[in-house]
Order: structure tokens, then C-alpha cells, then sequence
């Protein structure tokens, strides 16, 4: 029996481009007015010509995925095996972090770009359906009285509303976020090793580690919300100037912590640690390179901060940086682990191994 379905309508990339032309034209006509939703409809117009002129197919891994369930015909799309590891197997530089994160998520982009930039979507999505119905809700005069005095104070139903407001972010950012270290953690992991990467099958693997990410990231939080509950506290006391030292103490320790526990996330859905166990295995790996770990965080942060501003002029240019930012970071992230993992230990013969066995490099093997 055929693993395929039968062909329902054979789905090429210009046919996805044309369906977001008209979801951005509709948004602007119908939700989000302005010059913003105009221009992005533009330019996925723009990709739709050039798909379509080019005869542009899916990867590989995604014309199967769609074959398989009867939306793309089935094409034999010879495999291209990348023998040229995107890392030196070997302690790297930080140049060397970020052109191999480069290297895998263009080479991987439907699972480190096109996921994220679902995700993020999903995250668009739910954040305006909250503030729409928060809007209905104070919008209505029945319902307004519940939550605001006749002079606009707030009251005891105001926080009830605040507390149900947070409580359905937190349901949809911590999963959603722990689906996304997961999924690149996972995918990196496996090009590194020269594995190929199936989108599918990671976004499958990914969701079996969410809600444990989600639960280690929310612990993290947890610890950088006291020590800033800590500094709080000092400021708005009658003591200030007597207790800047301790605020600027918790400021530095607030920041080490973050370093020390950067690589959890990592150690957990490669070594399937548990949570403890993870921020454990993370501080023994980070506490010789507080330093460097800091700078490779302060590389990505001063990258961030020029999107940001022109985001400023026009949100566009978040809509279409944030899918790439975020695969770079979290790669850089991996492959920062196996930096450190390198560096104390036989891990780079281990990856070395696997990479010449996967890709057929007998010659990288031998070094």
C-alpha cells in the first residue's frame, strides 16, 4: 500500500504566497489599517513572481510531508548531503558560533524559520483576541462597572481581570516558547551531527519537551522575579541610599544567575535531564566561562537592538525579523553548549564521529 494519498490539489510554493498576499491584504482592509500590512503584502507579491517565474519547488522534506497527505504531487528531489560540517569540531571562536548558527538555519530554514514564524504568529493571534475581548468587556457599561469607579479607580474586580489576563498569557507564551528551544535545540543538535532534518518529525519531538521547557523557564523566572522583587523593595523604601548596595549586588547576581543557567534549557532536551538536574549540569558547564557566555549573549543582544528601533518606524520589520532572530539565537545557544562540552571533554570527537558517519566523510572522521 502507497504511503501516499491521493492527490488532492498539488500545492507549489506560489500558491502559499498568493494565500498570504490576500490574508495581509485582508487585514489591512478589515483589522489593522495602515501602510504596514500593505507593504508585507507587497513584497510576499513580489516572492509569489519570482516562485512562479522560477518554477520554485518545496525542500525536500517539505514536498514529502505535503505529498504525503495528498497536497503536492510526489517528485523525486535528489538529496543533497552537505559533507562540510557548519562547525569546526573543535573549541570555537565566537565568529565562528554565529556563522555556523547562520550556516544551519539557512540550510534548515522550513523548521528554524517558517516554524518560529508560525509560532510567533500564533502569539500575534492570541494577544489580540485578549486585547479584543479585554476591550469588549471595558468597552460595555454593564460590564466596565465591575472593574472601574465612577473616577476611574480600580477595583477589587480589576485584579481579578489582571490575574486572568496573565494567567492566559503565561498558558501561551511558556509553551509556545519551550516548543521553540526545543524544536532548534533538537534540530541543531542533529546538523551538527550531520543528520538530515525533517520538519515534521522535529516539531513532533519538539512537543514531547515543551511543557518541561516551559516549566524550566518559568522557574528562571521565578528566580530573576525575586531578585528583582529584592531591588524593588530597596528602592521605594525610606532606606535607599543606605541599600544601594544591595541593589546594585542583586543587579550583578541577577546577572550571573542568568549565565550560569543559560544552557538549562539546552541540557535538558539534549541530555533529558531533569530540572534540577539540569540547572545543575548548567552551572558546572558555565561557572569557567561566565565571561564568554556573556559576551556571546551581548553579540546577539547588540544585533537585536537595530531591529528593535527600525521595528519602531514600521512593525514589519519585526513580522519579518523575529523568525530569523529567534533560529539564530536559539542555534547560537546549542552550539554555545557544545562549545562548552568541547572544551571540557571529548565531546568534538564525539559530534565528529557522527557527522563523518551520517554524511559519508570517512576523511572528517580521521580528522
Amino acid at each position: 500500500m502507497s504511503d501516499f494519498e491521493a492527490v488532492r490539489f498539488d500545492l507549489r510554493p506560489y500558491h502559499a504566497m498568493r494565500a498570504l498576499v490576500g490574508l495581509w491584504v485582508a487585514l489591512a482592509l478589515f483589522a489593522w489599517h495602515g501602510a504596514g500590512c500593505w507593504l508585507i503584502a507587497a513584497l510576499y507579491l513580489c516572492a509569489e513572481c519570482y516562485t512562479r517565474t522560477q518554477r520554485t519547488d518545496w525542500p525536500a522534506d517539505v514536498q514529502e510531508y505535503l505529498a504525503k497527505r495528498g497536497w503536492a504531487l510526489p517528485r523525486n528531489m535528489p538529496e543533497v548531503v552537505d559533507r562540510d560540517p557548519p562547525i569546526p569540531f573543535r573549541p570555537m571562536t565566537i565568529a565562528e558560533l554565529y556563522r555556523g548558527a547562520v550556516k544551519i538555519v539557512l540550510q534548515n530554514w522550513p523548521t528554524l524559520v517558517a516554524v518560529p514564524a508560525v509560532i510567533h504568529g500564533g502569539f500575534v493571534v492570541a494577544v489580540t483576541a485578549i486585547a479584543y475581548v479585554v476591550g469588549q468587556i471595558l468597552g460595555s457599561p454593564q460590564t466596565a462597572s465591575m472593574f472601574l469607579g465612577r473616577d476611574g479607580d480600580l477595583r477589587p474586580g480589576a485584579a481579578v481581570l489582571m490575574l486572568a489576563i496573565f494567567m492566559v498569557l503565561c498558558a501561551v507564551v511558556f509553551p509556545g516558547d519551550g516548543l521553540l528551544i526545543s524544536l532548534v535545540a533538537q534540530a541543531a543538535d542533529k546538523a551538527v551531527r550531520g543528520e538530515r532534518i525533517r520538519f515534521d518529525e522535529m516539531v513532533h519531538r519538539a512537543k514531547q519537551s515543551e511543557l518541561a521547557v516551559g516549566r524550566l523557564i518559568v522557574v528562571c523566572c521565578l528566580i530573576v522575579a525575586a531578585m528583582a522583587l529584592i531591588q524593588v523593595a530597596a528602592v521605594v523604601s525610606g532606606f535607599y541610599i543606605a541599600l544601594i548596595p544591595v541593589v546594585v549586588v542583586c543587579g550583578v547576581a541577577s546577572v550571573v544567575i542568568g549565565i550560569l543557567l543559560s544552557m538549562a534549557p539546552v541540557v535538558l532536551v539534549l541530555e533529558q535531564r531533569g530540572i534540577t538536574d539540569s540547572f545543575r549540569r548548567s552551572i558546572e558547564l558555565c561557572k569557567s566561562a561566565v565571561g564568554r557566555i556573556f559576551v556571546v549573549n551581548l553579540v546577539w543582544i547588540a544585533g537585536v537592538v537595530p531591529v528593535v528601533m527600525l521595528a519602531k518606524v514600521t512593525w514589519v520589520v519585526l513580522v519579518i525579523a523575529s523568525p530569523v532572530v529567534c533560529g539564530v539565537v536559539r542555534c547560537v545557544q546549542m552550539l554555545a553548549y557544545a562549545d562548552l562540552r568541547m572544551r571540557q571533554g571529548d565531546y568534538g570527537q564525539e559530534l565528529r564521529t557522527d557527522c563523518a558517519r551520517n554524511t559519508g566523510g570517512e576523511e572528517l572522521a580521521g580528522g
